[in-house]
């Protein structure tokens, strides 16, 4: 009987050594990626529908690192996060849109045609340019048409994953926050996703405390 005591013993202390040793793995590599992304820049590609994807590498973070390092450290992101029980994933992206010249030709001129007496002569033409917080717009009239160049836009958009509940003991739903810093731009459609990682069996909490209790079992029968 101790005989086979001391092999239980022995196999729970090499399933302990061995979720000690992939935890530490496991850590040393997180950190070498977090390091990389961290110095990693956009990258543009055209993907397998001819548009343009950018892509960077992600930050692997516990909830108390996130906390620390990114939502402490931004008010606004702290604003949007506190809406939040849990949080599973952060994005934040900053973006703009530069339109091509847009024309439009009148179905009249401004002035009749001219005569020989008139002082308005054919080049008439006036420009502007607009700068707001939000866009920029330049814009040009002539006695015929319309032309709205540049124009630009800009807005910053996070997104953030996790779960919410209504009130303290209330049911938790996994949602997802898309928000905007541009008044203008407005979202119609949202369609997330999120894959469900089963947990590894040697990291259940009842195998633990099986194990635990079968080693406190051996030690005191030895």
């Amino acid at each position: 009987m101790k005989q086979y005591i001391s092999y239980v013993v022995i196999t729970a202390l090499v399933l302990i050594l061995f979720f000690q040793c992939e935890r530490s793995a496991n850590f040393r590599k997180r950190t070498y990626n977090n390091q990389e992304a961290l110095t990693d820049t956009i990258k543009q590609y055209k993907n397998k529908l001819g548009t343009t994807t950018a892509s960077i590498k992600t930050l692997q973070m516990t909830k108390e690192q996130l906390q620390n390092e990114l939502i402490e450290k931004d008010s606004k992101l702290a604003a949007l996060a506190s809406e939040f029980k849990t949080i599973k994933h952060i994005t934040r992206f900053k973006s703009d849109v530069q339109l091509q010249p847009i024309s439009f030709a009148f179905d009249t001129p401004i002035y009749p045609t001219l005569t020989k007496d008139s002082t308005v002569t054919s080049g008439f033409e006036r420009k502007g340019f607009t700068t707001t917080k939000w866009y920029n717009m330049g814009y040009k009239v002539t006695n015929d048409s319309f032309t709205i160049h540049p124009f630009s836009t800009w807005t910053e958009t996070t997104v953030i994953t996790g779960f919410k509940r209504k009130w303290f003991l209330g049911k938790q739903t996994l949602v997802t926050d898309v928000t905007n810093t541009n008044p203008y731009i407005k979202i119609n459609t949202i369609k997330t996703a999120d894959v469900i990682v089963p947990e590894p069996w040697y990291k259940k909490w009842y195998v633990w405390l099986a194990a635990g209790f079968v080693t406190g079992v051996a030690v005191t029968a030895n």
